[in-house]
């Protein structure tokens, strides 16, 4: 039988995930002069870090069910490059990139793009993950969704 990730595991990566998000949009907001768009990436920095403490809830809830057999400071580390290079930009690449961050129509599409790749990570992982497990990448995916859903009103909004 082969291993499978379990929702701990899918957890950690998640609160990952949403760390890199929220720098991610942290440099948009930070260049961004358009006051709409500016808020809309905001609300959106903002619930990247509401995701990441709902996430280390679930992750503090599998803890307590004694559903984990990792070592946290390994997997960290291992889950922290994964999701560098799969996701979200790192630190030093979206700050490479915040001279373009500052128009709306590429932040858009780049943010857009970025959901739909985080999106795309967690159904690659619904076929590795325990079957059991797969409402917590449900859940996370809806999550996401709403990001997606909130990116395109903003570009409906600015027309662009």
């Amino acid at each position: 039988m082969e291993a499978k990730y379990a929702g701990s595991e899918i957890l950690q990566m998640a609160v990952e995930i949403e760390k890199h998000g929220k720098a991610f949009y942290d440099s948009v907001v930070r260049v961004m002069k358009n006051p709409q768009a500016r808020e809309i990436f905001q609300f959106l920095s903002d619930e990247e870090e509401r995701h990441e403490v709902i996430f280390r809830k679930m992750l503090q809830e599998v803890h307590q069910k004694n559903e984990s057999g990792y070592d946290d400071e390994t997997v960290t580390f291992y889950f922290r490059s994964l999701i560098e290079k799969k996701v979200f930009p790192t630190s030093e690449e979206a700050e490479s990139m915040e001279k373009d961050l500052g128009d709306p129509l590429v932040a858009i599409h780049i943010a857009l793009s970025l959901e739909k790749e985080s999106i795309l990570f967690y159904h690659e992982l619904l076929p590795v993950t325990n079957e059991k497990d797969h409402p917590v990448i449900d859940k996370i995916i809806d999550e996401e969704r709403d990001h997606i859903q909130r990116i395109l009103k903003l570009k409906s909004d600015l027309q662009l």
